[in-house]
């Protein structure tokens, strides 16, 4: 009968609650040693549903020199005893019903996952798609005369080098305010275990290797593009005096401005939240909660400054 250490039982009652995952280490142990391709097209998912779930899965699944997934030692362990049903039992997992296509498309809107695997996978898109969205981001800035404050914006004098420092500056902080987020509220600081420091819980979800960070912060830049339509919006309407947006100063300003920053965060919200699941190997619910934490922190700072400019 295979057994699980205490240190990986929470950890996989935690991660092998969905089918797929499961189906992963089973594939895996099952073909000794399997690349990505192979893996996608027996399991029949999506790439970005395979990396996505490789990277819940990476205390148990790891890469040899040729690329090609094989199981850790506890990954070795947690298969075999899905193959005897040993330590583990079917009622302890929450079984998953099939997708239909129409929640299959919703999820692809609202949890756009698929975005993140080829940023991550592949370095041509990891250095082109954040660099576009960083150009066309400073773009819109300047000609708007607007600078970030974390997910909110506001007006500023016409110095291009300024607001792109600021806007720099605010996508680091971004990145450091998710980082320490998704660490407090991913359980992993509590979840203590004989012979694990404090640092290894936290490289289970984040500052696992310069390269995962870095990847991390360049798809910031394109995570934080859809809220560029505030911008956006403010920057068509100046170009071409479409009178979108009503004289400043008068009741209606503000609203139309607050609605259209509205909008621009609620579109931002779904590509904010698939990026940190992705990015910091959370659940849906818990990158979601992260990233409603942080809006609320924006809203607070934003406030703050309004007061302080207007007194």
């Amino acid at each position: 009968m295979a057994s699980i250490d205490a240190r990986s039982e929470d950890e996989l009652l935690w991660l092998l609650r969905y089918k797929t995952r499961r189906k992963i280490i089973l594939a895996i142990g099952d073909a000794g040693k399997i690349n990505a391709t192979a893996l996608r097209d027996s399991l029949k998912i999506s790439t970005g549903s395979l990396y996505y779930n490789l990277r819940q899965l990476r205390r148990f699944v790891t890469q040899d020199n040729d690329r090609n997934y094989i199981l850790t030692e506890e990954g070795l362990k947690v298969y075999k005893a899905l193959k005897e049903k040993g330590t583990i039992s079917s009622s302890d997992l929450v079984s998953e019903k099939p997708q239909g296509i129409f929640m299959k498309i919703l999820q692809g809107i609202f949890f756009p996952l698929w975005l993140y695997s080829p940023l991550y996978e592949r370095i041509g898109v990891t250095i082109l798609l954040p660099t576009l969205s960083f150009i066309l981001s400073s773009t819109l800035l300047i000609y708007s005369r607007r600078r970030t404050l974390l997910l909110h914006f506001y007006e500023t004098a016409p110095n291009p080098l300024g607001i792109i420092g600021s806007y720099l500056l605010n996508v680091f902080i971004l990145y450091s305010l998710i980082t320490i987020l998704s660490i407090l509220f991913s359980g992993t600081l509590f979840r203590r275990s004989e012979g694990e420091s404090l640092a290894d819980r936290v490289r289970l979800v984040a500052l696992a290797s310069v390269q995962d960070e870095l990847k991390f912060l360049l798809s910031l830049f394109v995570a934080l593009l859809p809220l560029m339509f505030y911008p956006a919006i403010l920057s068509v309407d100046k170009l071409f005096h479409l009178s979108v947006i009503p004289p400043k100063g008068t009741p209606l300003y503000y609203q139309v401005r607050d609605a259209l920053l509205i909008i621009a965060q609620g579109i931002s919200l779904p590509f904010l939240t698939a990026l940190t699941a992705y990015g910091r190997r959370l659940s849906g619910t818990v990158a979601a909660l992260v990233i409603l934490i942080l809006f609320f922190i924006s809203y607070i700072f934003y406030q703050m400054l309004t007061i302080g400019a207007i007194t």
